[in-house]
């Protein structure tokens, strides 16, 4: 949704002042536009066209960018309006005006102001009463305002705040969505993209195995016939050492036969006996 241009000139007029409407009309529609050609639109000096420039950049109502003259070596500046930073002081100052409104109106009946006819300016009953009822900026006298007069008035500011507040909440919702499709479109992207340059990678890859395989197929076999070769080798090289069964005996094995010696024990002499008298003498008659 646009946002209507009485809203933006009210905007830019209420902030920056009304000289700097012009500059508004030149950027509305344009981007990029050098100071010196908005100077020369204007019938304005360049230094004319920065201050007002400098005023709306206070409220970030413009952007720039900055590129060396070749010829010459200085910098020139190209200027731009931010919209959507527009839209959301708009919708900031409409919603403040909008509270300032109400609390005014729940008030109304209880209070009273003065207001100086000349300068527009508006005081509480306290701070009228510190000046002594004088204003300060012309010298004129302050005037009671009308309440009930003041209280239509404000009903009918509220009613267009209101308004005004919700065309531009509106607008800036529509200006997010658009900012948030084209987020999405620029990751969806993104991500077709690196699944893109992966699969070319996979492709790369798989066809590079493919080359390398035979290579390595043949690799393998040559390996398995060496080590064929070298077990056929080492089988006949042990075949020749072995000895056949019926040329070697083998050696029957030699039992190892344990000498036991028995050590004998001397046979104890039994001591003689000593014969009696008797003895003696039936031995000699034998």
């Amino acid at each position: 949704m646009k946002l209507p241009d009485s809203l933006l000139t009210e905007l830019v007029k209420e902030v920056a002042g009304s000289d700097t409407i012009k500059v508004l009309d030149i950027l509305r529609n344009k981007k990029n536009v050098s100071e010196f050609k908005i100077a020369e639109k204007l019938g304005l000096t360049v230094n004319q066209v920065r201050n007002m420039i400098y005023r709306m950049q206070e409220y970030n109502l413009v952007t720039f960018t900055r590129k060396k003259d070749k010829v010459k070596g200085w910098y020139i500046y190209y200027w731009s309006f931010d919209l959507p930073k527009a839209t959301v002081l708009l919708v900031d100052r409409k919603g403040e005006r909008v509270t300032s409104i109400k609390k005014e109106l729940a008030t109304i009946d209880t209070s009273r102001y003065y207001f100086c006819k000349l300068c527009r300016t508006k005081h509480n009953e306290e701070a009228a009463l510190e000046i002594q009822f004088i204003c300060e900026a012309c010298g004129e006298l302050l005037v009671e305002q009308d309440a009930q007069k003041r209280e239509r008035e404000l009903k009918k500011q509220l009613k267009k705040n209101e308004e005004d507040y919700a065309l531009a909440k509106e607008a800036l919702d529509y200006h997010r969505m658009l900012v948030a499709r084209a987020t999405d479109r620029r990751l969806a992207k993104e991500k077709a993209e690196k699944d893109a340059a992966r699969k070319i990678a996979r492709a790369k890859l798989a066809a590079e195995k493919a080359k390398l395989a035979p290579k390595k197929a043949v690799k393998k076999t040559t390996k398995k016939a060496t080590k064929k070769k070298t077990k056929k080798a080492v089988k006949k090289k042990t075949a020749k050492k072995k000895p056949t069964k019926k040329a070697v005996k083998k050696p029957a094995k030699k039992k190892q036969v344990k000498k036991v010696t028995k050590k004998i024990a001397p046979a104890k002499k039994s001591p003689a006996k000593k014969k009696s008298i008797l003895g003696r003498v039936f031995k000699k008659k034998r």
